[in-house]
This record gives structure tokens, C-alpha cells and sequence, in this order.
């Protein structure tokens, strides 16, 4: 038996002992676990009371944990069951730490399984009770650039954005929050009541689309694209105004526990309400019908219906809304303020095929244009559709052309929009195989083109001269793969000879690496190049490999 085989059998055996450490009903199990997740994953650094000795070793595991968790309770949970409110106590706040604490250590091991098969690292057994692993690639973790590409864009992008809309309309924040310290109160020393004005509404709006700009995610479509007969703009300032109700939430919760000392956070933040009420309120403040209420609803909402494949996904974002009854939902702080897109855009795939295919494929040309806003010179001819090709039995197409009429070169582009795959090594997979196996067949066929024609063919083919008739010479020419979303894989070759990079990559490149090249297509070759992964590394940008030791009952994984 390999050690992976033994640490399988043993991570299965530990699983069945969480359905006894937790033993409750369905409704109040979930019910319980939103509730805790709605504090530590807006709050964890406000409201880190944890009964976990080690709070940070909780944290990291926390987002792991509670998806096996839930997906175990809804299997069995009856929605004509209707069963009471119940306040969090702290032994109740303690099984949860301890249940969703070693649901996420079991997650994460199960995780480390499927980095073996995808041979990123490999599993030893040091003893009947212990296991280390060891990275197999001196690359391992470059995935990190990818992502501190996205913050970059986030932080220096993104934010200017923000300021320069909050300057459009500027709100006196402290009056505001004023206001919400004057609207708050508790009855009862529990629970939390408070009725908005217009202007805080207002206010918490702005917020919320503010948070979508930084949630990102929202781009994946255009706007106008219709899913299931409605727009996707309207689902998307749904969720907007969904995310602006949780900030305000959040708020108002933190000062009416300044005011009240009884107020537990875990009892006010999440709330349940009846779902016909909850429709019929968003369509009267929307002015929308009740049917595409619901519809956009029933996309944000985890049920009997989706939470086995959405829960199989290894610490996915929670969703906005959690189905516990026929006419029952609980509405979460944390699905509404963490990325509800994923769940909207994996409940339109999956309930509305046709049209998320149609909408997929209108994504090339609204890619195509976004690369041509960074050409701004005019001696730049970009060629407005993709260009087939057809050579001594080859046939390909290049999505995006370039060419700098002064210069005499040349910019030819694959551009590849892949949705992220976050943390699943499924998706990982299909991701490599898509972009890599494909572009590589691409490249080979464009040199091979190129090798064999004269730069008159290869302008006529491209249609350049269509726009620019004195163009017939070529003095180089530049090769680019750009993903939409990640492009630095572990383990992954790459052609040294083209450009790799994630549209957030190019964007940093663009902004962070200087030049004094007269040839925007070379420069932003150039550009691309010093942001490579190797590159970085070499200016002393190492991915972090924490160190990591999990505990489970008796048994220790660690890395070696």
C-alpha cells in the first residue's frame, strides 16, 4: 500500500467521526455553521473569539472546513421541516470550531492527495502515524504570481477607479455611520432591529458597488448578455445592492454591541427570513417583477438542488443565500461579501446552457478590443475581427493582429479566456490541457507559416494593407498567449521564444516595468518577458512555502 493509499483510508475514517462530533438537526446544524462563518470570514480580525487554542492554525483551516460540513447536513435535511430560532450559546460556538477546525484539516490532506496526482508533490509515510510530503518542482508556487498580478490590478487599478467615483458623489461618511449608531436598538437584549433612511441606502449602495469592483469576477460576461430572458447586468447590481445590505449589516450589528453588551455578533449578523417576503420586498424597491426576482435569486441560493457539485468544490466562497425550508432562507454576510459571482456564474452554466455558450463566445471580440485600448498610437493598425488561416494543409486562426506601420513589426495573439479554477486540481487540470496543449499546436503552426511565406503574403493574408496600403515589410515579428485569468501553472514548459502571460500580468507589466523602446508591440514583448516567473525569481521574488504540520487526532502531515 503507498502512503497515499494508507493516508486515504485514514482521512476516511477520521470523516465519519465529525457526523458525531456535530449531531444535530439538519436545519440547526446549518443554521449554526452560517452563523459562525459569518463572523469569522468578514471579521476574523475583529471577532477572533475562537474557544481554538491557536486562532491563526483555525483560520487557515477554516475555509476548508465548513463546505463537507454542510454538504453532509443538506444531504439530510427536510425542507417541510419548520423548526424554531435558536441563540448561539458558546458550548454550541465551540463544536463548531472543533467540528469545522477538523472538517478543514481532513479537506486540506484530502487536498494533498490531489496535488500528488497532479504531481506537484509527493506523499511519504515517516510512521504508522505520520506523513510528510515534498514539493516536486523547484517552481512550486509560482501559481502566487498569477495572483499577486489580480492585487496589483485590484489595488492600483481598481482603487483609482473607486476614488475617482466617490469624488462623483461623495457622501459625509461620519454622519452616516452616526446615523446608524441612532437607528439601532435590541428589545430584547438579543436580537437587532433598525429601519434605513434613503440616504443611508444611498450611502451603502455606493459601498456595495465599490465592493464588486474589488470582488472582480463580475467581467466574465458583458453586461448585456441574457441569461435565462434577463440581462446579466441585473444580476449582477442584485448582488451589488446585496453586498451593500451586508456592510450596512455589519455596521449596524458592531454598534449595537457598543451599545448593548448582550449582543452576540453570531446572533444578529445572518439573518433568516421567508423567501416570498424577501422577493416581494426586492421587487417593490427595484420595481422588477417577482418572477425575475426570483429567478436572479434562485442563482445566488445553495439548495437541494446544487449543493453536491458547488459544496465538491475544495473552499469555495459561500453563497449569499442557504435554502432551509420550502419558504425559508438564511441570508449570509460572509456569501454576500466574499465573491457571490462564482456561485452566479456556476448556476448559470449549469441552469441556462444555450445561453452561456452564446455569451462565451462573444467573449473574443470584447477581449480583442480590451488589448487594443493598450495600442493608443495611432501608427498602430490593429485588425478589428480574427483571421483565419489556410497553408499547405494547415488551418489555424489568430485572434488578434498588430502591426506598427513605422516600425515594421509585428504582433500576432492567441487570446484565451478560461475561468479561474481557484483551488480545484480537476479544474487545474482541464485548464493546462485547454490552454497549454492547444496553444502549443498554434504556435507551431504560425512558425511554420511564417517561415514559409514572404512579409507580402503574410500582410495581405492579415489584411493589413486593407487599412494601411503602403505596408509590404516585416522586420519582426512577436508571438503572444494571453489567458484572461491565470497562465503560471507548477511544472508547466514553456516556449521561451512567445510571450506568456494573464491579462492582469500584462496590465502590471504595462505599469510597472519601464522602457524607453519606440516599438509599442516589441515593448510590450519586453515587458511581458520581465514578469516572467523565472524572471522574478531571479530579482528575489520566491513563492512562499509555508511550513505547514496538521494535527488530526493522532496522526501529523507535515512538509519536509
Amino acid at each position: 500500500m503507498t502512503p497515499s493509499e494508507s493516508l486515504k483510508i485514514i482521512l476516511e475514517e477520521e470523516s465519519k467521526k465529525l457526523k458525531e462530533l456535530f449531531d444535530y438537526q439538519s436545519y440547526l446544524a446549518i443554521h449554526n455553521l452560517v452563523r459562525r462563518m459569518d463572523v469569522v470570514i468578514p471579521l476574523s480580525s475583529r471577532a477572533s473569539s475562537s474557544p481554538q487554542d491557536d486562532y491563526a492554525e483555525f483560520r487557515a483551516f477554516f475555509d476548508y472546513g465548513w463546505l463537507p460540513l454542510l454538504k453532509f447536513y443538506y444531504s439530510k435535511i427536510n425542507l417541510s421541516d419548520k423548526l424554531p430560532f435558536t441563540l448561539m450559546t458558546k458550548e454550541i460556538l465551540s463544536i463548531c470550531d472543533t467540528s469545522i477546525s477538523y472538517s478543514g484539516k481532513i479537506e486540506f490532506c484530502k487536498q494533498l492527495l490531489n496535488f500528488e496526482k497532479a504531481d506537484l508533490i509527493k506523499i511519504n509515510q515517516v510512521s504508522d502515524k505520520e506523513f510528510s510530503f515534498t514539493y516536486l518542482h523547484k517552481d512550486s508556487g509560482i501559481e502566487q504570481f498569477d495572483n499577486i498580478s489580480l492585487n496589483f490590478y485590484k489595488d492600483r487599478i481598481v482603487e483609482k477607479i473607486i476614488d475617482a467615483k466617490k469624488k462623483e458623489k461623495s457622501f459625509d461618511e461620519n454622519y452616516i455611520k452616526e446615523e446608524v449608531k441612532r437607528i439601532v436598538s435590541s428589545p430584547d437584549g438579543n436580537m437587532i432591529v433598525y429601519h434605513t433612511t434613503e440616504e443611508i441606502d444611498n450611502f451603502y449602495n455606493q459601498q456595495g458597488h465599490f465592493h464588486m469592483l474589488r470582488t472582480q469576477g463580475y467581467d466574465e460576461f458583458d453586461t448585456k448578455d441574457i441569461f435565462g430572458g434577463i440581462e446579466y447586468w441585473r444580476y449582477v447590481d442584485f448582488i451589488e445592492i446585496l453586498m451593500g445590505t451586508a456592510l450596512m449589516r455589519i455596521d449596524a450589528c458592531i454598534e449595537l454591541q457598543k451599545k448593548v453588551e448582550s449582543i452576540d455578533l453570531h446572533n444578529v449578523l445572518s439573518y433568516t427570513y421567508y423567501k416570498d417576503k424577501i422577493v416581494a420586498n426586492f421587487s417593490n424597491y427595484l420595481g422588477l417583477d417577482k418572477g425575475v426576482v426570483k429567478q436572479i435569486m434562485s442563482c445566488l441560493t445553495l439548495t437541494k438542488d446544487n449543493y453536491e457539485y458547488y459544496l465538491d468544490y475544495p473552499s469555495a466562497p459561500p453563497p449569499i443565500f442557504f435554502q432551509v425550508a420550502d419558504n425559508l432562507l438564511i441570508t449570509s454576510i460572509a456569501g454576500s461579501l466574499t465573491n457571490p459571482i462564482v456561485l452566479l456564474n456556476k448556476e448559470l452554466k449549469r441552469k441556462y446552457k444555450k445561453d452561456y455558450d452564446k455569451a462565451v463566445n462573444n467573449r473574443e471580440d470584447r477581449f480583442r478590443n480590451e488589448l487594443f485600448m493598450l495600442f493608443q498610437n495611432n501608427r498602430i493598425v490593429k485588425i478589428p475581427r480574427g483571421i483565419n488561416i489556410s497553408f499547405n494543409s494547415i488551418h489555424t486562426d489568430i485572434d488578434a493582429v498588430v502591426y506598427d506601420a513605422k516600425t515594421k513589426t509585428l504582433g500576432l495573439f492567441q487570446l484565451k479566456w478560461q475561468d479561474r479554477y481557484h483551488h480545484s486540481m480537476k479544474e487545474r487540470y482541464s485548464r493546462i490541457s485547454n490552454l497549454f496543449d492547444k496553444a502549443n499546436e498554434w504556435i507551431g503552426k504560425i512558425k511554420y507559416w511564417i517561415e514559409n511565406n514572404s512579409a507580402k503574403s503574410i500582410i495581405s493574408s492579415l489584411q493589413i494593407n486593407n487599412q494601411h496600403k503602403a505596408s509590404t515589410e516585416i522586420d519582426e515579428i512577436f508571438i503572444f498567449v494571453i489567458s484572461r485569468n491565470q497562465m503560471n501553472f507548477t511544472g508547466v514548459e514553456l516556449d521561451s521564444t512567445v510571450a506568456w502571460s494573464s491579462w492582469y500580468q500584462l496590465i502590471e507589466s504595462q505599469a510597472n516595468i519601464g522602457s524607453n523602446i519606440d516599438n509599442p508591440i516589441k515593448e510590450m514583448f519586453v515587458k511581458i518577458k520581465a514578469l516572467e516567473p523565472q524572471n522574478r525569481m531571479q530579482r528575489g521574488e520566491i513563492p512562499k512555502q509555508t511550513t505547514l504540520v496538521v494535527g488530526i487526532g493522532d496522526y501529523k502531515i507535515y512538509n519536509s
